[in-house]
C-alpha cells in the first residue's frame, strides 16, 4: 500500500472516531435533559404578555394568524418575534428543584427580573448560573434551570418587535 493511501485511511477512521464520540455526546447530554419547560402548544396562544424590571412592558394579541402589539404601541407585531416569545415555554430543561429550595431573591425570582404571561401560564425568570449559564425560572411552584437563549428576545425594546412591511400586511 502506498504512503498517501494509509495515511488517507488514518485520517478517515480518526474523523469517524471524532464523529462516534460527537453523536455520543451530544446524546447524552440530550438524554440528561428533562421534559421541556411547559407543554403549551405555541398555535393556541392568544395573548402574550412581557414584564422586567429594567425594559418597557410588552403586550401581544393574537389576531387571526398575526400578532398585534397592544402595548406600548397598538400596531401590528412581527410574527416571527412572537414565536421566539412562544419557543421559550418548550426550552428544555436541565434540573428542577421545589421553589423552596432556593433563595428566591439571590437568584433574581422574588421579585422577578423577567415575566414571560403566554395565555394563563406565567414564566418567572431570574438571574443566570455563574457555572453552566443557565437561567432560573419559575414555573408555578419549581425552578426549572434553562438554558439561556432566549434573554435577548425578553429585553428587546419594542420598536423591534414591530411588523417592518412597508404596506400593510391583510389581516384577518
Amino acid at each position: 500500500m502506498k504512503r498517501a493511501t494509509s495515511i488517507n485511511l488514518t485520517l478517515i477512521g480518526v474523523v469517524g472516531v471524532l464523529a462516534i464520540a460527537t453523536w455520543w455526546q451530544v446524546n447524552r447530554e440530550v438524554a440528561r435533559f428533562e421534559p421541556p419547560l411547559s407543554a403549551l402548544d405555541p398555535a393556541d396562544i392568544q395573548h402574550v404578555r412581557v414584564a422586567c424590571l429594567q425594559c418597557v412592558a410588552r403586550r401581544f394579541e393574537r389576531l387571526g394568524e398575526h400578532w398585534q402589539m397592544r402595548e406600548p404601541y397598538d400596531l401590528p407585531a412581527d410574527d416571527a418575534q412572537i414565536a421566539r416569545l412562544l419557543s421559550i415555554a418548550a426550552s428544555p430543561v436541565r434540573s428542577r428543584r421545589a421553589f423552596g429550595s432556593l433563595d428566591a431573591q439571590k437568584v433574581g425570582l422574588d421579585p422577578a427580573l423577567i415575566s414571560l404571561d403566554l395565555d394563563q401560564a406565567r414564566f418567572d425568570i431570574g438571574t443566570t448560573d455563574a457555572f453552566n449559564g443557565d437561567r432560573y425560572v419559575r414555573v408555578g411552584d419549581t425552578i426549572a434551570m434553562v438554558p439561556d437563549r432566549f434573554s435577548p428576545f425578553l429585553v428587546a425594546a419594542p420598536t423591534s418587535e414591530l411588523d417592518r412591511h412597508l404596506v400593510p400586511v391583510a389581516r384577518c
